[in-house]
């Protein structure tokens, strides 16, 4: 039988009055802290300290190990992610030894909440489809639930919209089917998150105000104070000012109610950004004013420069052109002092990862003295295993960044067309309204014939056409070659002729060719090929894109194709910066480069070598500082 809290607390105060201080306690605790960690982290917190502390005295493992990752979960749910993350992975280290499924797959979903927060989105994903796998297999189908809307708001930050979507669809559905209120309420907001993301703010609103109800009905003011945030947001865009500002401030109301200090600080923040918008200066001032406070309070540094940058609009808004400099400058600073913060994020929690990697390895080894042998040989084979899977992962997180890049270019360039194609449908619109009007108030069909504006109207929609004609076909092309360049609902191994995926990548780069680069194409009579195409492309991407970014100002780029001995080859040849003699010997190799603080990977030039390696071909480069590179690829027509 499923106990309610207030039936579990009266039990605890029961061993309180007898001085119980067992196992058993330790147990009724972490149950109570079950049912608390969602709607009151704050009093989680409390039980859990409590736990730890008798748990330790008892040398009772299992009640520490929870103990430290409920106290992980609640500084998440507090949003101190810092402190979050020590006693999760220490959890996860005992619960690690004592084999215990189920507190190491909850302890899995609370990490990957914490980096993602922390916007390590690799280990993330690793901890939460690690945690996910363990949890269906055996059976717990709530936290389950959990983990899968975690992941869907994990890849909502990483902008893959379409996945996020499915994952939350799937909590919702196990909510449903367990009659939990609370996680189907957060479902529902995930998923308008999503529609509130990809512009369709109707169907945003509508699940927005399902997930409002049900966190109403189950009390809890958390997620209340949640959705009435992301409703005022769905006003605001859909230029509901005033609509925006109700919710806002019932947002606001609650959160100051329930102490979420950072939650309070982000309702500040909008509500200052939402009288910007209506050009109230002074009560955008005040509010930002206040959520800078509680910010450099608190100490969250994304706070404190979106708070700046508030300010600077609305000083700017009040003519105050001095304040607005002095606090966009402020705002530069700080979220330079952010994205400082978050290039070191990764190793940090790699440090971390390390030390309690270290910690069971000592104690394994000291609880099994007989095996150490054995022991050591299994820290070497996971250790190759893990280097194997870093390569393949450096690999994943090139394409991740490409596909990023691509996905930005393709919505620049249909951005336009479809602008055009909305216009069009609007002037269709009223002339056909005319066109109606004129024919109905018409006594004869010579009348219609005289009479001119009717031809005008007519004529309009018949230019209008060719308008919408045009813009359609610009998508359609961009459609037809992203289909192409990614091959997709084909067989991945397949013949074909390398000038079409090379054609479907000019195309999907024409936003950053713009008008300062020419592409010169001498292309002559190659044979098809046997490859795989999609990756082929990629290598196209890498060298084209590369060639755009090494050329300052105006250029050229020139691709050759050529037909000899059983192979082909395609040569790009640009007329940019070159490369020193010094980058060359290394340039094939996984590179790791700092602009200013910040430090990113370049995996592209790696990952071509490696796609051409698999198809028996080769790549070869030729540059001088000044006079631009070559870049040629060679391929087996076989």
């Amino acid at each position: 039988m499923n106990e309610t809290l207030g039936q579990l607390e009266d039990k605890l105060d029961a061993l309180n009055r007898q001085g119980d201080a067992s196992k058993e306690k330790a147990n009724l605790l972490i149950r109570i802290i079950e049912l608390l960690r969602v709607d009151d982290p704050r009093k989680s917190l409390t039980y859990c300290r409590e736990v730890l502390n008798l748990s330790q005295q008892l040398e009772y493992q299992k009640g520490e190990a929870y103990a430290l990752a409920y106290m992980g979960f609640a500084y998440y749910m507090l949003s101190k992610h810092k402190i979050a993350l020590p006693p999760l992975l220490k959890a996860r280290s005992i619960l690690k030894i004592m084999n215990d499924s189920q507190g190491l797959a909850r302890t899995l979903t609370a990490m990957a909440g914490v980096y993602r927060s922390l916007g390590n989105f690799e280990e993330a994903f690793k901890n939460a489809l690690e945690g996910l796998k363990i949890l269906q297999e055996i059976g717990d189908r709530e936290n389950e639930a959990w983990c899968l809307d975690g992941l869907g708001g994990g890849y909502h930050d990483f902008g893959d919209y379409e996945t996020s979507i499915d994952y939350h669809f799937q909590s919702l559905e196990i909510f449903q089917e367990l009659g939990e209120k609370v996680g189907e309420a957060r479902a529902l907001n995930g998923i308008g998150t999503v529609y509130h993301s990809t512009g369709n703010f109707s169907m945003a609103r509508e699940y927005h105000e399902k997930s409002l109800d049900l966190f109403r009905e189950s009390k809890n003011r958390i997620g209340e104070a949640r959705a009435l945030n992301d409703l005022g947001l769905s006003a605001q865009a859909a230029d509901n000012l005033e609509e925006a500002l109700k919710y806002h401030q019932e947002s606001l109301q609650i959160r100051k109610e329930i102490g979420n200090r950072q939650a309070e600080s982000t309702s500040l923040i909008n509500l200052g950004n939402l009288y910007i918008e209506m050009e109230d200066g002074k009560n955008a001032i005040s509010y930002l004013h206040k959520a800078l406070k509680i910010a450099r309070e608190i100490k969250v540094k994304p706070r404190i420069y979106q708070a700046h940058l508030g300010l600077s609009k609305a000083y700017e808004v009040e003519g105050n052109l001095k304040e607005a400099l002095s606090h966009y400058h402020t705002y530069q600073l700080s979220k330079e002092a952010v994205f400082n913060e978050e290039s070191t994020a990764k190793l940090r929690n790699l440090q971390l990862s390390y030390g309690v990697e270290k910690a069971e390895r000592e104690a394994e080894i000291i609880r099994v003295k007989n095996a150490e042998l054995e022991e050591k040989n299994e820290q070497l084979e996971s250790l190759l295993n893990e280097l194997k899977e870093t390569q393949t992962k450096l690999i994943q997180s090139e394409k991740m960044v490409a596909l990023g890049q691509l996905v930005a270019g393709i919505a620049h360039e249909m951005n336009t067309p479809v602008g055009t194609i909305r216009s069009s449908s609007d002037v269709t619109a009223r002339a056909l309204e005319k066109l109606v009007e004129r024919i109905e108030a018409a006594d004869s069909l010579e009348e219609l014939r005289q009479d001119k504006g009717l031809q005008k109207y007519l004529d309009n929609l018949q230019k209008n056409n060719l308008v919408t004609q045009t813009a359609s076909g610009r998508i359609s092309k961009i459609v037809n070659s992203l289909r192409s360049f990614a091959h997709l609902d084909e067989a991945s191994f397949q013949i074909v002729d390398i000038h079409h995926g090379i054609e479907s990548t000019l195309t999907l780069l024409t936003h950053k060719l713009d008008d300062r680069i020419r592409v010169v194409k001498e292309y002559q009579d190659v044979p098809k090929i046997s490859c795989f195409p999609g990756e082929l492309n990629q290598v196209f991407m890498h060298l084209l894109t590369n060639a755009i970014q090494a050329i300052d100002g105006e250029g050229t780029i020139t691709i050759q194709t050529a037909a000899n001995n059983g192979r082909i080859s395609i040569r790009f040849k640009d007329t940019g910066r070159g490369i020193p003699d010094e980058q060359l010997k290394a340039l094939f190799n996984p590179a790791f480069t700092r602009t200013g603080t910040r430090i990113k990977t370049s995996l592209g030039l790696f990952t071509s070598f490696n796609i051409l390696q698999k198809h028996g071909g080769e790549i070869t480069v030729e540059s001088n500082p000044g006079d631009g590179s070559e870049f040629t690829v060679f391929i087996p027509v076989e």
